[in-house]
């Protein structure tokens, strides 16, 4: 939960400046990964027996070209679905530009799969360093957001 957390809040905050909907895409499109690969198989261990394979195919969300075909087929509920999946794919960016800073033993991401099936990252932090900084986050996210907003209303009206 707490990657989920820091996850939103670093998207909102990266793309705050963009406006309220941009900022929304970017930090939805910072969730699609997780959403696509961690969720599938968390619901697979919960129905148990599930062969292998499966597992597989939830990976692949959880990897940048999996994340691209995803951020497409949300744009689709879009009138600008251009739009949309840029800024959708530029959360996913950010999502793994998170993810490669931790370190999960060497396990690491799959980032140019299927040219490469190597695996990436740097390491820099545990990955259980969200877990102290996702509540500070959270405030320092609603805060920011808040100001920003009373900014738009205040140069609106």
């Amino acid at each position: 939960m707490a990657d989920l957390v820091t996850h939103v809040c670093t998207g909102l905050l990266v793309a705050m400046g963009l406006g309220r909907g941009r900022a929304v895409l970017v930090a939805a499109g910072t969730v699609l990964p997780d959403a696509s690969s961690r969720v599938p198989a968390a619901a697979l261990d919960y129905v148990g027996g599930v062969p292998d394979l499966f597992y597989a195919f939830c990976d692949v969300g959880h990897m940048p070209v999996g994340t691209a075909l995803w951020c497409g087929l949300v744009a689709q509920a879009f009138a600008d679905r251009r739009a949309a999946f840029v800024w959708l794919l530029a959360g996913g960016a950010l999502h793994y530009l998170l993810d490669i800073l931790q370190d999960h033993d060497g396990v690491g991401y799959r980032l140019f799969w299927p040219v490469s099936p190597g695996r990436f990252e740097l390491g820099w932090i545990g990955s259980e360093a969200t877990v102290g900084v996702a509540l500070p986050l959270l405030a320092a996210t609603l805060l920011l957001w808040a100001w920003v907003e009373r900014q738009r209303t205040a140069n609106d009206g």
